[in-house]
């Protein structure tokens, strides 16, 4: 009998630990989503006679979604891109739009080692919070117009459901940065 016990004990636990990691699969596939858009926008949304503080959001935003390949410093490494390079790319004519649609569809090209992954899945406030780090850091400081409008949250919705390839992004930095194609 103590044997029969046994063995159902462990069948019961193999069947909860088979549930589980069922359970824990279809959540990870079907990219569940823990927060949304009114939730971080509760921490950040500014205050009717505040002006949009971006500045703690972004910085934890370029740590989690851009340091890694950009470097914490957007020094770049290998084939990864410094980010100093930003603040003209964005006062260029057509700039202020492309970079959005680099972060919104990502970027490929010859000139990449490696394609810069479409960040879709990051939310209006954030994005344009890591957009304006980056503008305001690495170097971009010394280059930016003192007159530049930086992004707002209201700025990158618009942009989106463009359905455009990475590949076709690049294509648009060539327009923006008045560069024939070779």
């Amino acid at each position: 009998m103590r044997h029969l016990l046994t063995h159902i004990a462990i069948f019961t636990i193999a069947l909860f630990l088979i549930a589980a990691a069922a359970l824990f699969g279809w959540s990870r596939s079907a990219q569940l989503v823990i927060t949304d858009e009114a939730t971080v926008l509760a921490g950040f949304e500014p205050m009717p006679e505040e002006e949009f503080n971006w500045t703690q959001l972004g910085a934890k935003a370029y740590l989690r979604n851009c340091a890694n390949c950009h470097g914490r410093e957007g020094e770049g490494w290998d084939q990864y891109p410094a980010l100093g390079h930003t603040a003209p790319l964005f006062e260029s004519p057509g700039g202020r739009d492309y970079i959005i649609d680099v972060h919104l569809y990502g970027l490929t090209g010859d000139r990449w080692g490696v394609p810069m992954p479409p960040m879709g899945h990051i939310h209006d406030i954030e994005m344009a919070a890591v957009i304006n780090h980056v503008l305001t850091n690495f170097g971009n400081e010394a280059l930016l117009d003192e007159d530049a409008e930086l992004y707002a949250p209201e700025d990158i919705g618009p942009r989106r459901g463009q359905d455009l390839s990475p590949a076709q992004v690049n294509e648009r930095r060539l327009e923006v940065m008045g560069v024939e194609e070779e």
